[in-house]
């Protein structure tokens, strides 16, 4: 059998009318052609590095911890990705390690089980500053029940009957796509994860197009009055303050300016222009708030404001709001739950699920998760690849955001990450602000 291989920017073409499905690989392209790399090492348990080896490169397909001490256990640094290249500044001797912890960058170390030492200069992708695109892979779920997900190409291919070549993966679970294999019925995805699936088994996701914006270009001319989109499906517009005449739908996610509002109780009606009025509860608008205290504003300090009542998001400098948008919060089941807090963990893709519940008769798992910031323990910011419920509460206690806003708050808060890195740890004190207020009220 003739097997091809496409990679990540020919992806799309996986799926009809999958215009929405963007393609980047985070990874390195590496060929081993002859003569690219002539001499790789492993690295030594102890002593001297070899003297022409110019970086060490992470062969690890599952990627490489990096610690802030020459040790196993003790304060976490990140991760850098597989394939990438790092100069080494010194090796040293440590815990958790069977060959030499070797630090790539001032307190910052990995341990050289997880690569080998390369002739080659150093190198490593920017995640973030390497696309323009909303997603950083396309992504696909499972089509069914009891899907067979292969450890291995080969046998995906031979559609193994083996209980020890697959895991059986459970409907509607999403996982980032990284390659196309076979041909024609026999075509198979492998994963970020690093597993296979058959395509047949498998559905495109259709990531949202919404997004916020500048705050300011948002705003427009008419300062003060308040913007916002709406949330709801079915909203119409009517000519009074009153459900009640002719009426014409009102696109969902659609941008309004909310001049005033009339009438208490249920259902108070909103004026969104000349004559035109719609339920204020099917829409959702910005609301402003002073910055809480621990913000520094004469330095401008960056910082993140969630709206819970109203599913909004503002980004500030300062006192400044920069950046707006709808988000997804948790409900009242799992609430975002309110207070002041500092991002403490980035990660650019973060798998979210709950399969170790062994009493859920089902469960859910999407992998790669993009643009994730946790803040509150488990609870962060991230964007989704699922949904576009905008306006509406139904996360898990994060706050959803559509996968270009969400990347633009990774790019706004503090921590960057490095080339080859991808995920950082915030030490205390260092991590963006993020304050949640307020209570979604169901009607």
């Amino acid at each position: 059998m003739s097997i091809r291989t496409v990679h990540h920017r020919s992806l799309a073409a996986l799926f009809v009318g999958a215009a929405s499905i963007v393609a980047l690989s985070l990874a390195p392209s590496i060929t081993r052609t002859a003569g690219a790399d002539p001499v790789r090492w492993d690295v030594p348990r102890e002593g001297a590095l070899p003297a022409s080896a110019r970086s060490f490169v992470i062969t690890d397909p599952n990627n490489a911890v990096v610690m802030v001490e020459p040790m196993g256990t003790g304060a976490l640094a990140g991760h850098v990705q597989f394939r990438a290249g790092f100069a080494v500044r010194r090796a040293q001797r440590g815990s958790g390690c069977r060959s030499q912890w070797l630090e790539i960058e001032e307190r910052a170390w990995v341990c050289g089980d997880r690569g080998e030492l390369s002739a080659n200069a150093p190198s490593a992708p920017n995640p973030i500053a390497a696309t323009e695109e909303a997603l950083p892979w396309p992504y696909a779920f499972t089509g069914r029940d009891d899907v067979r997900a292969y450890k291995t190409e080969a046998a995906a291919l031979s559609l193994s009957e083996s209980p020890a070549d697959f895991e059986l993966w459970e409907a509607n679970w999403g996982f980032a796509v990284d390659s196309l294999s076979g041909a024609g019925d026999a075509r198979v995805l492998r994963t970020r994860s690093g597993f296979f699936v058959r395509r047949r088994d498998a559905y495109r996701a259709n990531p949202t197009s919404f997004e916020g914006g500048a705050f300011r270009q948002l705003e427009g001319a008419d300062r003060g009055i308040p913007f916002g989109w709406v949330s709801l499906g079915a909203t119409r517009v009517y000519a009074g303050p009153s459900e009640t005449g002719p009426s014409e739908p009102l696109l969902r996610l659609s941008p309004i300016r909310v001049f005033e509002v009339r009438g208490s109780g249920r259902r108070p009606m909103a004026r969104i222009g000349q004559d035109r009025w719609a339920r204020a509860d099917h829409l959702r608008w910005i609301a402003p708030e002073p910055p809480p205290s621990r913000v520094d504003l004469a330095r401008r300090e960056r910082w993140i404001d969630v709206d819970v009542a109203t599913q909004t998001l503002i980004a500030y400098e300062g006192a400044e709001p920069v950046y707006a948008t709808m988000v997804s919060t948790g409900g009242e089941r799992s609430p975002t739950q309110p207070g002041v807090f500092r991002i403490w963990g980035r990660y650019i893709a973060h798998t979210m699920d709950n399969t170790e519940s062994a009493h859920l008769p089902n469960h859910f798992r999407l992998g790669d998760v993009p643009y994730v910031q946790f803040f509150d323990d488990d609870r962060g910011l991230h964007g989704v690849y699922w949904h576009d419920q905008f306006g509406t509460p139904r996360s898990h206690g994060c706050v959803n955001l559509s996968p270009r806003d969400a990347r633009w708050l990774f790019r706004f808060a503090a921590g960057q990450l490095r080339p080859g890195w991808i995920s950082r740890a915030m030490a205390d004190g260092e991590g963006t602000i993020v304050r949640v207020r307020g209570r979604f009220r169901h009607r």
